[in-house]
């Protein structure tokens, strides 16, 4: 479990450290966007992040019919892949792109948040 739980975490980490550096080089035009890496990384990180995921929630018998704090994250999951598609497909514009950048980071932010408190709300 505790291995299971490291790979979550670094896989986390990892998603928004590739996240953050992908739209940084996509409003700065950088031309490391265009390279085989910077398009297939993410998706495999994304990957063994959601089965971690998966896992953990089987092994500690959480679901999102009974914990409040989990239906929270996943519906905050699908908000950051909507601004993600934004961001790297949908933005006409880079003001467009930041501001869902912007956004998505909270989300992500929020979805941590909720994760290490187990509460949906927030009341610290």
């Amino acid at each position: 479990m505790i291995l299971l739980k490291t790979i979550h975490v670094t896989s986390v980490a990892t998603s928004y450290a590739l996240f953050f550096l992908r739209g940084f080089w996509l409003l700065r035009g950088s031309p490391i966007m265009r390279q085989r890496w910077v398009k297939i990384a993410p998706h495999s990180v994304d990957s063994v992040l959601l089965a971690s995921a998966i896992l953990l929630a089987w092994q500690l018998g959480y679901s999102p019919l009974n914990s409040p704090w989990l239906a929270a994250k996943i519906m905050a999951l699908l908000l950051y892949i909507g601004l993600g598609m934004v961001v790297f497909r949908f933005g006409k514009t880079n003001k467009t792109r930041l501001v869902a950048w912007l956004c998505a980071q909270l989300v992500f932010f929020y979805i941590v948040a909720t994760a290490v408190t187990h509460d949906p709300f927030l009341n610290f």
